[in-house]
């Protein structure tokens, strides 16, 4: 069905929680939607670099064709669980059960924009649209980011500036200076996350693409030749 809502929430074992919702743009089965959710939340856990992670998931399908119980057959599936899989690769420790849906509650309202944080301190709930599928959004990107996993550390400086907009922008995370909070808020109204990219929005209205430095140089390459 069109404009399905998905929600997610990571919880540290120090209580911290970080909460998304999600909103696709586009039609989606409830296997893909589980999915979705799976991956948005994969991909949240790595860029805020959190090496364990226990997902609780109430989608029974999804679980076996994690753990290899259940192998799956539709090539949406297929390409899904690949992408999953090398997600998961990221992780030191990764470990997937199921819960009852009824266990899942914060997840389910999230993905209706619900009222059950109200008792929490969350300063925000933001909501990301995505406008295309993880496996067409993300299949290039993963394997991309499969052959330069050994040099993030190279990167990470020369890239940092769009990690600290995206974690600004998708879960309120600021500097612990005020001053540079202050800065980095102001700035951050010319920016915004389309499909978990980062675009500056320019004087004409258009939305420019943030790249990295691997993108840039392949920009700079396609351009010259």
């Amino acid at each position: 069905m069109n404009g399905t809502g998905l929600g997610l929430v990571l919880k540290s074992p120090q209580g911290d929680i970080i909460a998304q919702s999600i909103c696709c743009d586009f039609k989606a089965t409830n296997n893909e939607a589980e999915y979705e959710a799976l991956i948005m939340g994969l991909v949240i856990a790595k860029d805020v670099k959190i090496r364990s992670i226990d997902v609780n998931c109430d989608s029974l399908l999804i679980i076996n064709h994690v753990k290899g119980s259940y192998k799956a057959k539709d090539p949406k599936m297929v390409t899904y669980l690949d992408i999953t899989k090398k997600l998961t690769n990221y992780f030191d420790n990764f470990n997937i059960q199921q819960i009852p849906r009824e266990n899942n509650v914060q997840a389910d309202t999230l993905a209706g924009l619900g009222a059950i944080f109200k008792g929490l301190d969350l300063k925000n709930i933001p909501v990301v649209h995505i406008m295309k599928p993880a496996i067409k959004r993300l299949v290039h990107d993963i394997e991309i980011m499969a052959l330069n996993r050994h040099d993030d550390s190279i990167s990470e400086d020369v890239d940092n500036w769009i990690k600290v907009y995206k974690r600004y922008l998708q879960l309120g995370v600021k500097p612990d200076n005020k001053n540079e909070a202050r800065i980095l808020r102001i700035k951050a109204l010319r920016f915004t996350i389309i499909d978990d990219e980062l675009f500056k929005k320019s004087s004409t209205g258009l939305l420019q693409r943030c790249l990295k430095k691997y993108e840039a140089d392949m920009v700079l390459r396609d351009v010259h030749e």
